[in-house]
């Protein structure tokens, strides 16, 4: 092949074109210290540049995060380690107020300075940072918080801030003033205890709080101490309170002196002795229970037995009885050791008391008296006097004693009758359970209350609820009343089964409930009060108005927690802190390794570059010397 001159000029300026090429990138690569300038001079390294820059731009994203999140923090923390303060201060003020008296003048004083406080919730509430609400959601231009006569409203939204301060993890960097500022610290109603009176019509599945009564083995064994009789009383087949009162009273009946009754405070059940009962005695009658109760001398508790003409003339002791069984055998044992035969004493024709008998043929002429004027025993046994063949004792009124035990199961103890009854006696509380039907007449024992008004501000909205309308009878009535106001709130029987309990629906206002016309129905029903921390120290500025120790009392425990609930949120808020400086170590260090692996991928090295640079040049220069030999143009070259 014939090799022309434009061939040879152009192969021989392509290579001077390539190694200057060389040359100037490596030339380029010695100034600017970076071995890749261009995808083309290292397509894989290229790549993986890539990915480290991407890495380190996030990097440089996570901790512009965490320096903006953490500004918020130290917002966050200082505000709520002021409100704890302010919170603790009119804790202060409401446990001064409601252990001590004070005179209109310091409750005002104590009442202003509780405003002041409350003021300043208002403004740490509605803060910011950077012209931005910290407790808005995303409404970070609106202020949480408005406030009005009746209480204060939420104007911010529920919106979560999430920053990513990691790769693949994300911190919630705000805190929302509706969790915080109007989250429930109490129900009001919750630890109400209406006290619910039991009435015959109380079905036995109420009692104990809904618990009810097991009746399976359903008998008590009533004991008679002075007659040494016991009855079985079956009541397995009770619905109602009035079932259980028939069944004792018509099985018990023989008794005679003893009835069961519903309490008259609805409380409980209650043994009743009857007035006037002839109660007869046995040997087992205690003598503390004769004469009505006031018992038997038995200090020195001796008697005189003698005859006229003062042949016979002893002492018989009873000073350690304590039963009339024992009386006897004391003094029958005292006639015998006398040697003293055909008297005995036993009991009188009624059984109501004593009776001495002397059988012999010819009367022994004895008497019985007290050995002195100090000494009663022989009157208080009832058989103080002469011997005449018998000596009918006179009644010894024994008070009635009864002692109730189980006859199998535990029936008796879930009905609260067990014990000893020697009294009219109510039995143990039965504590019924608040239903919908249950009569509002019922509450406070069977005495009612006198219900009237109650007065409802939730937010900026207010309502009055008149609960002692004619109309309202049961609880289920008074819910309706309630639940019927136009406000977002829920009125329930408590979990407890003892009261009402009112909620709100919403949680972006606050709700208090008080007394109205100077009555006190809302104190009566227990649901007085503000379930949140907000509308509780608004409630306390009134109390303190109004001289309402009682309330601010009760304020002190909401005052507690929502001092427990700052806490809570402040030390959650420290928790973010920390883990965020964590996060920010490591990614520090990630940073600074990135920043290594770049270094290792684009960097150059200097060194082997002037060497590089020094041979280019050289293989430039000689491509310009050969270049110049091969092409030597001569006076032919310009002709055509």
């Amino acid at each position: 092949m014939r090799i022309t001159s434009q061939m040879l000029i152009d192969t021989v300026g392509y290579d001077i074109a390539n190694s200057l090429s060389r040359y100037a990138r490596t030339e380029t690569m010695l100034s600017s210290g970076k071995r890749i300038t261009a995808p083309s001079d290292d397509p894989i390294g290229t790549q993986h540049d890539l990915t480290l820059r991407t890495r380190q731009s996030a990097i440089a994203q996570y901790m512009s995060n965490i320096s903006q999140s953490n500004g918020w923090m130290a917002a966050y923390d200082t505000g709520l380690g002021d409100l704890k303060d302010i919170y603790s201060s009119a804790k202060e003020v409401a446990i001064s107020m409601a252990n001590d008296t004070y005179d209109a003048t310091a409750r005002e004083a104590a009442a202003e300075e509780v405003e002041s406080l409350f003021e300043q919730v208002l403004q740490i509430a509605n803060g910011s940072v950077d012209g931005r609400q910290l407790y808005s959601g995303f409404r970070t231009r609106t202020k949480p918080l408005e406030a009005s006569a009746n209480g204060v409203i939420y104007q911010g939204d529920r919106g979560v801030i999430n920053l990513d301060i990691d790769f693949a993890s994300q911190i919630v960097s705000n805190l929302n003033g509706a969790d915080l500022f109007f989250k429930q610290v109490s129900t009001l109603g919750s630890d109400a205890d209406l006290d619910v009176g039991m009435t015959g019509a109380t079905r036995l599945t109420d009692l104990h709080l809904g618990e009810g009564v097991d009746l399976a083995s359903g008998t008590i064994q009533v004991f008679d101490a002075n007659r040494n009789l016991t009855y079985t009383v079956d009541v397995s087949g009770a619905v109602t309170a009035a079932d259980v009162v028939t069944a004792v009273n018509a099985q018990l009946g023989a008794a005679g002196n003893m009835s069961l009754a519903v309490n008259g405070t609805g409380a409980s059940f209650r043994w009743i002795p009857v007035v006037g009962a002839t109660n007869t005695v046995t040997d087992t009658t205690p003598l503390s229970n004769l004469n009505s109760g006031t018992g038997v001398q038995r200090q020195p508790g001796t008697i005189l037995i003698r005859n006229d003409s003062g042949t016979i003339s002893f002492e018989a002791s009873i000073g350690s009885a304590t039963t009339l069984g024992e009386v006897r055998t004391a003094i029958n044992d005292a006639l015998t050791a006398q040697g003293i035969t055909g008297v005995t004493v036993g009991f009188n024709s009624s059984g109501t008391g004593l009776a001495v008998t002397d059988s012999n043929a010819v009367s022994l002429g004895l008497t019985i008296e007290d050995v002195s004027e100090q000494s009663t025993a022989a009157a208080d046994l009832g058989i103080s006097g002469r011997v005449d063949g018998v000596l009918e004792g006179r009644d010894l009124r024994p008070q009635a004693e009864f002692v109730i035990t189980e006859g199998g199961g535990t029936a008796g103890h879930d009905l609260g009758l067990l014990g000893t009854f020697k009294f009219e006696t109510a039995g143990e509380e039965l504590e019924p359970r608040l239903m919908l039907d249950t009569p509002l007449s019922q509450l406070n024992n069977n005495s009612g209350f006198a219900l009237g008004r109650i007065k409802i501000s939730q937010g900026d909205q207010v309502a009055f609820v008149d609960l002692g309308n004619s109309t309202i009878v049961t609880v289920a009535d008074a819910i309706s009343a309630i639940n019927s106001c136009g406000l977002a709130i829920t009125a329930e029987v408590n979990t407890a089964g003892t009261g009402l309990q009112i909620r709100p629906t919403v949680d972006d206002r606050t709700l208090i409930i008080e007394n109205a016309d100077d009555g006190q129905t809302a104190s009566d029903l227990g649901i007085i009060g503000s379930p949140d921390m907000l509308g509780s120290m608004m409630l306390l500025i009134t109390a303190l108005h109004n001289d309402d120790r009682a309330m601010a009392e009760k304020l002190n425990g909401n005052l507690d927690k929502a001092m427990d609930e700052l806490l809570s949120s402040r030390a959650a808020v420290g928790a973010k802190v920390i883990r965020m400086d964590a996060s920010l170590n490591r990614l520090e260090a990630a940073d600074v390794e990135t920043a290594k692996l770049l270094s290792e991928v684009e960097d150059a090295d200097i060194t082997a570059l002037i060497t590089q640079l020094s041979k280019e040049q050289n293989l430039y220069q000689a491509a310009l010397l050969a270049g110049a030999r091969a092409i030597q143009p001569s006076l032919l070259d310009f002709l055509d």
